[in-house]
């Protein structure tokens, strides 16, 4: 069976940053990595940061794949070319309830070519346990993970840092703290013994098709309270070409607080790759990156929040013009 490694965390934790590391490790090893990305809106931006095969990439935009998103889920998995040589690493978007995809992946008899699911979740550690009505949700992202992965540590004070190691470890006792090269060993690991596991078997009654498993899920409330505690919503603004880096990154700076997430891409002046952004709800945290070998890619912005202003947030691009 090909190992299935869920990747997941909070909206701008790490968890691309991650993926792209974990990339050439696996084929080092002589592996090869398979990716469905799960993304608001417009998951091609992500995908074309990776330096894989665009063949092993499967974006999947729009809703979290733990309700909207499953049916196209449940098909990259079923279409992926799959060798005994693969490892497919599936990024959920950051606003995903993962005891739900662990579920899907479980039950659902599409998912047989895989082991059972391994989760990754990454962590910010300047940021746990500190967004408010949205810590509930970080918190179930921890508690599923077997691996997780703190980032940013270094940003923190030495009392900081252990409190919140402390923290993760007494919200997932039986998860493992880990670095991205101890992960990679362990992950590379888990495809050596992967082989030898028995084909898995599938209750008779359990549910047929993700819709079922969605149908399922809903009876217990499950997906409607995910809906309703963490309604995020996304806007896609499209950007000029080319734009001046300085006045850019003021925009990116200055957006509104309900904005926890952008990331788009974008050429600047005087730079001759397309250039990926990125931001999280800290206005010090945006970055910028050159993509060779993008392809023709369009220049937008996708911003993630909850109750957005796409009006307000188009203006607020449109000093760049």
């Amino acid at each position: 069976m090909t190992p299935l490694v869920l990747i997941a965390g909070f909206l701008g934790a790490g968890k691309t940053t991650l993926l792209r590391g974990l990339l050439p490790g696996f084929r080092a090893a002589g592996l090869v990595p398979h990716v469905i990305l799960n993304d608001y809106r417009n998951a091609a931006i992500d995908a074309a940061t990776l330096d894989v095969d665009p063949d092993l990439v499967a974006p999947i935009a729009g809703t979290c794949i733990c309700c909207g998103s499953q049916a196209e889920l449940m098909a990259a998995l079923r279409d992926a070319p799959l060798t005994a040589d693969s490892v497919l690493l599936l990024e959920a978007n950051g606003t995903s309830d993962t005891t739900e995809i662990i579920e899907i992946l479980t039950v659902d008899r599409r998912a047989r070519r895989y082991t059972r699911p391994v989760q990754v979740t990454v962590i910010d550690a300047t940021r746990w346990q500190a967004r408010g009505r949205h810590d509930a949700l970080e918190r179930l992202q921890a508690q599923t993970a077997r691996y997780l992965l703190p980032t940013r540590l270094d940003d923190l004070d030495p009392p900081r840092r252990a409190h919140v190691l402390a923290s993760v470890r007494s919200m997932a006792p039986r998860g493992v703290v880990t670095d991205p090269d101890q992960l990679l060993r362990s992950l590379i690991d888990l495809h050596a013994g992967s082989g030898r596991l028995p084909p898995r078997r599938f209750d008779r009654r359990a549910p047929e098709s993700a819709d079922a498993s969605r149908r399922s899920a809903s009876d217990r409330g499950g997906l409607a309270a995910h809906r309703t505690q963490h309604h995020f919503s996304s806007v896609e603004i499209p950007i000029p070409q080319p734009v001046d880096e300085a006045a850019f990154r003021e925009v990116l700076r200055g957006l509104p607080d309900e904005v926890v997430r952008v990331k788009g891409i974008t050429r600047l002046a005087d730079v001759s790759d397309l250039v990926y952004f990125e931001r999280t709800d800290r206005p010090d945290s945006v970055a910028l990156f050159p993509i060779p070998r993008a392809g023709a890619l369009d220049s937008v912005a996708v911003l993630i929040g909850v109750g957005l202003d796409g009006g307000a947030l188009d203006v607020a691009f449109r000093s760049l013009w």
